[in-house]
């Protein structure tokens, strides 16, 4: 054996007594982090997948060190069960570039990752060889995403040649050229015609949210809405498009699951903000727990703060800012259970389990930390906006992370400049 070869086999030993120790969990709660603030993971974190992306990393690094310590690819059963996730990937309208780029960022995550968990000892016999053992784990990485681009590749295509995901590309594509005042083409017609849907205006604009669905049934979804003479098709979590003023939603409906927002029949102009305005309007009552069908009136305080960020911001940050840090955290508690209890004292202290004299006494530390007269009307409507906010961005009150845009973001395009009639359109 050279000189080489021998330092090569002593790297990979290093590197599987290491392995062998470490934890898929711990492996993949060290590679969220670096993943965290990429663009394709706050979009999946963002319509709802936070806890389907946890479970794909733990899997993948599961997969990555059973691979690195027995020499065995993943069998034919763990690529089927892959393969299937690549399909509802496809389902789900999410971009194959997008998630490609993911898995190769999560497996560069991964050496950091076995890095940041090794002890003293286990370091200094890595740092001793750097290169050799980055490239021992190269070898393993790249046979990886070799193997996941080959799958996923696959399972798209397959996917695309389904006649439900054809639909949807020409529903999808329609849609976009009326939104975008494109001129009616021959081929606009073909789509309309292949769909059943009339391209006569006016149209009604609609966004829908079926509840705790799994890719295919957002897929069926649409399907069944095409056939029914809607102009539907899979956006991420939601499924959005345009009817006819008559068009029935009673058998859609029921299904407790659906969550429903329409504006009124229009033309073409202004068909795009409408859509951005239901999206969000859509974000907003769903954090709500509602169902059926909802209106942008039921939620006038939550959209105002959703389209305006930095005001929900500046709002958040005037109540909730003094608060934070330190050991204020029974004041936060206290502030937000006030508002939610439209500040009255027994119900207050009923919900908290306190004496009145307690409830008193954190109150005035509450005014005198945050300059905040809890008996003045005004002030009174600011807490109790910053805490509507925590309430729709799904964030703890006081949280230094509680950004307001995310919530903007979610909606795909309606921005803070959007504006939200009662009835939900544009005015």
């Amino acid at each position: 054996m050279t000189g080489g070869s021998e330092r090569v086999a002593v790297v990979a030993a290093a590197l599987r007594d290491i392995l062998e120790r470490l934890d898929a969990d711990a492996v993949a709660q060290r590679m969220e982090p670096e993943l965290r603030h990429t663009p394709e993971y706050v979009r999946l974190v963002r319509d709802g997948e936070a806890s389907a992306l946890r479970a794909s990393l733990r899997r993948h690094a599961g997969l990555l060190l059973r691979w690195i310590l027995s020499g065995t690819p993943p069998d034919s059963y763990v690529l089927s069960e892959m393969y299937e996730r690549a399909r509802e990937c496809a389902a789900a309208g999410q971009p194959l570039s997008g998630v490609l780029l993911l898995h190769r960022r999560g497996a560069r995550a991964f050496w950091d990752a076995v890095l940041s968990l090794v002890t003293e000892e286990e370091g200094a016999r890595l740092t001793e060889w750097p290169e050799l053992g980055r490239r021992h784990l190269d070898t393993y990485l790249d046979s990886y995403l070799d193997l996941v681009t080959r799958l996923f590749t696959q399972a798209y295509a397959d996917q695309a040649d389904l006649p439900s995901a054809q639909g949807d590309r020409r529903a999808r594509t329609l849609f976009e050229r009326l939104c975008a005042h494109l001129p009616i083409t021959v081929e606009d017609q073909e789509r309309a015609a292949r769909l059943g849907f009339d391209l006569t205006p006016p149209y009604v604009p609609f966004v829908v949210l079926l509840d705790k669905s799994a890719p295919a049934e957002r897929a069926d979804l649409a399907a069944r809405l095409r056939s029914a003479g809607a102009l539907a098709f899979v956006e991420d979590v939601r499924i959005t498009g345009l009817t006819e003023p008559a068009f029935d939603w009673s058998a859609f409906l029921a299904d407790r699951r659906l969550l429903l927002a329409q504006d009124p029949p229009t033309g073409r102009t202004g068909l795009q903000t409408a859509v951005d305005n239901l999206r969000l309007l859509v974000a907003v009552a769903s954090r709500s727990q509602r169902h059926g069908r909802v209106r942008a009136e039921d939620f006038l305080p939550q959209l105002l703060l959703a389209n305006s960020p930095e005001l929900a911001d500046a709002v958040t940050r005037r109540v909730f800012g003094p608060l934070t840090g330190g050991d204020n955290g029974e004041l936060t508690a206290t502030l937000a259970c006030l508002a939610e209890n439209q500040f009255d004292s027994a119900s207050t202290t009923a919900a908290l389990h306190l004496h009145r004299n307690t409830l008193l006494y954190r109150i005035k530390q509450i005014e005198k930390l945050t300059g905040l007269d809890l008996q003045s009307h005004s002030d009174r409507t600011v807490v109790w906006l910053a805490v509507l906010w925590a309430q729709v961005s799904s964030r703890p009150v006081g949280s230094r992370s509680m950004r307001p845009s995310r919530l903007s973001a979610a909606s795909r395009g309606a921005g803070p400049s959007g504006t939200i009639s009662a009835e939900g359109g544009q005015r």
